[in-house]
């Protein structure tokens, strides 16, 4: 197995937050390469970066493998659980902790460099741009940290929990709110550039493709909008909330829903394309490839269907609550269930 030029270095494999993948998989994973059972439950998803995968788990450890045999590198003890995502930038190892901080490791040896003071506990992944990370917490702030020291530049309160993961452009910061609002943020003076309101929650990151900003609210529907203005572009209702983050390829946007079906929406308009087929309970966020989609569901099931038509092209069963995504790669799949187990497969 040489996948160690596949990087997915942050939630949803990178700052674009699509839930890319590089290329398909034509047959689900059947071989077991190694796993690696964790004392604690993990809530967030796996990185890959130059061969070493890095986990997050609750018993408040950071866990680095060899991504080719399993072996542990080493790991890192935090103040409490972290349900955070690691985020990878150049040689750091950047995570958020239910203590309210922000931690930043070497990435060769996870010895600390610095640790940011926060509020309430982080559940976000830490997004790096120019120099500085943003993160939001359960107890409504939002902030910059300079990525070299640690030291915090601005912050900003809101009045819901922030569980959705920011994208950043090159002037704003989108994310989602419980409070029921997508936020955009100037990145420089934490200042609203905008403020669309839905139904409810937002908990999952946005997309931003083509000029659009893709939300999914806990009121039934994904929403594009303007990422310049926030003018709504379109809006389409699914049968239950959305929890998860879209994905985008293809010219499509994929959006798992708690109602069972995966939607396949076209980019531009919202019109839906195809619709899969009724599944289990699915938070996790879709991972699309060149010519697939992947989703997975709360009972540990896989399913991938074509981008194009929505046929199913396979299912497996890999066991245990899958309630983060796993990394998608044409050597081998990585992923961490709630009971604590990461595997690679092949």
């Amino acid at each position: 197995m040489d996948d160690s030029t596949t990087n997915w270095v942050t939630l949803l494999a990178g700052n674009d937050r699509r839930g890319g993948t590089s290329a398909a998989r034509t047959k689900g994973p059947d071989e077991l390469i190694w796993k690696a059972t964790l004392p604690e439950s993990i809530r967030s998803s796996p990185v890959l970066h130059a061969g070493v995968l890095y986990v997050t788990c609750r018993d408040g450890h950071l866990y680095a493998f060899e991504n080719r045999t399993g072996k542990e590198r080493w790991k890192f003890q935090a103040g409490a659980p972290i349900h955070s995502t690691p985020s990878i930038s150049g040689d750091l190892v950047l995570f958020g902790c239910d203590d309210g901080a922000v931690y930043a490791l070497d990435h060769t040896s996870g010895g600390l460099r610095w640790r940011a003071e926060g509020g309430g506990p982080i559940w976000t992944s830490p997004v790096v741009s120019s120099g500085l990370v943003y993160i939001g917490s359960t107890d409504g702030t939002f902030k910059s940290v300079d990525r070299n020291n640690g030291h915090v530049g601005w912050t900003r309160q809101l009045p819901g929990r922030i569980h959705s993961t920011a994208y950043v452009s090159d002037r704003l910061a989108y994310f989602g709110c419980s409070d029921g609002r997508v936020y955009a943020l100037d990145h420089a003076s934490g200042r609203d550039a905008w403020v669309h309101e839905t139904g409810d929650s937002v908990t999952a990151a946005p997309a931003v493709v083509n000029g659009l900003v893709l939300a999914g609210s806990e009121d039934y529907s994904v929403y594009a909008l303007d990422a310049a203005s926030g003018r709504l572009r379109w809006r389409v209702e699914t049968g239950l909330g959305i929890a998860s983050a879209p994905a985008v390829a293809d010219g499509r946007v994929f959006v798992a829903s708690k109602d069972g079906h995966l939607y396949a929406l076209a980019l531009d308009d919202g019109k839906e394309v195809w619709k899969s087929a009724s599944m289990r309970t699915m938070t996790a966020a879709p991972v699309a490839g060149d010519s697939i989609v992947c989703i997975q569901t709360h009972y540990g099931e896989t399913h991938a269907f074509d981008i194009k038509t929505g046929k199913e092209l396979w299912a497996a069963n890999l066991g245990g609550s899958l309630q983060s995504t796993p990394i998608v790669t044409p050597e081998a799949v990585y992923l961490a269930t709630y009971q604590g187990v990461v595997y690679a497969l092949r």
